[in-house]
């Protein structure tokens, strides 16, 4: 964080400060609600769980090779 912004926070009042710690709250609660997964992907998430259970010795894939396959989809 810039010193400026520091300073400034710092010198806010406690009601204001209480204000923006609330708005904080309130701001990643909102964002972090787009980021629940639904019933679907839960579904998959399962699925894939009990395969890779099931098959403990199949190999998986790395993140490089995942990251090439979005990267690819992506184009």
């Amino acid at each position: 964080m810039k010193a400026q912004i520091v300073e400034e926070l710092i010198d806010l009042s406690p009601a204001e400060k209480r204000e923006l710690g609330e708005a904080l709250i309130a701001s990643a609660d909102s964002e972090s609600s787009s980021a629940i997964v639904t019933d679907a992907q839960r579904a998959e998430l399962r699925a894939r769980l009990a395969h890779h259970r099931a098959h403990p010795d199949e190999p998986g894939v790395t993140f490089q090779e995942l990251k090439a396959k979005l990267l690819a989809s992506a184009a």
